[in-house]
């Protein structure tokens, strides 16, 4: 599955993983696995582009997008 949010979501999932200590050697395979759940968030505007938590957004609004990019993928 690609789309054009991709290449913005590989980006944010990986600011997210250095902002957290991960080690270089294991980003890519992180960003692999979870790139489709941040480009469910950003869609979903609960995340911003740096990978912060909106304030005042509602996470489920994110999780229910993530769960339809899942099934659409189906």
């Amino acid at each position: 599955m690609t789309s054009n949010i991709e290449p913005l979501a590989r980006e944010m999932a990986k600011r997210i993983c250095r902002r957290s200590g991960m080690p270089e050697a294991d980003i890519p395979c992180w960003v692999d696995l979870h790139w489709p759940c941040a480009a469910a968030m950003l869609e979903a505007g609960v995340m911003d582009e740096g990978g912060e938590w909106v304030e005042d957004k509602d996470v489920r609004l994110g999780m229910e997008a993530y769960r339809e990019r899942l099934s659409r993928a189906k």
